[in-house]
This record gives C-alpha cells, structure tokens and sequence, in this order.
C-alpha cells in the first residue's frame, strides 16, 4: 500500500487553459488593428484599451491556474495574484452556493465563508466547471457545507 502524497492535489479547478490562451490571442489581434488604424486615432485608443483588457484577463486566468485545489487531510488551497492561502476544516465556517437570477437566466457561484467575516467567491469561470460538483467534492473530503 503506498501513503498518501500530501503534496499533490486529489482534486484541482481553473479556468480552461484554452479559454486564457484565446483571450491572450484575442487581445494580440486587437493590438494589431489598433497599430493598424492609426490613421483615426479614437478608434485605435478603444481597440488599443480593449486589447490590454484582453491581454491582462487572459494573463490572470493563467497565473492563478489551478484556482482552487484539494489536497488530503483536508486542506484547500487556493490561488490568488498575491500568492496562495491555504485553508482548513477549522478554517472554513460553511462552503456553499449563491444562485442568482438575471435576465438571461441563472448563475451559480461557489461561497467560502471565512470566520473572519470574509468571503471567498468563485464563478464556472474560475472554476472550469458547475460550483456545485465542487460543492459535491469539498463535502465527501468532510468541509462544512450549506
């Protein structure tokens, strides 16, 4: 039987690796139209902010890759641009989800309630899939659920 690595996650969330390096592509085209119009320069200040917004999101969706991970014992650790925090069962108050309602339909997003009376909150964007199959995970590792 071999030990449990406590080094390595059982569980990891991100944003899709894919959906990061469209983002910085994306925002290297819009670069090239604003070096490309030149000519009318509103135009290539607005393609020029929209293509760093681009760039920038893209970046942050890369460096914070995994989001939130898993590991035995249980901890969770999740990454921010500042570093990592690393969290606990005695850490955490309640894990649960926030649904709310816009006009184009439903959002859900994962809640970490901190007794610190901080939150921690993450969208399908951060995590790469449903918050609620995190949810799922964080309950049978023995978290506090909603």
């Amino acid at each position: 039987m071999n030990p449990v690595d406590e080094s390595t996650p059982s569980a990891s969330w991100s944003t899709p690796l894919a959906a990061g390096i469209a983002l910085i592509g994306a925002g290297i085209a819009l670069a090239v139209a604003a070096a490309a119009s030149y000519t009318e320069p509103p135009a290539m200040v607005f393609i020029g902010v929209a293509a760093v917004g681009l760039i920038v999101t893209g970046a942050i969706a890369l460096v914070r890759r995994p989001r939130l991970s898993l590991f035995p014992g249980p901890r969770i650790v999740v990454r921010t641009l500042t570093g990592r925090v690393t969290l606990t069962t005695g850490d955490v108050v309640r894990i649960g989800t926030l649904e709310t309602r816009r006009l184009a339909g439903r959002s859900r997003q994962l809640v970490i309630d901190l007794p610190d009376d901080r939150l921690l909150v993450f969208g399908r964007w951060d995590l790469g899939v449903e918050p609620s199959v995190v949810v799922e995970a964080l309950t049978d590792a023995g978290f506090p659920v909603d």
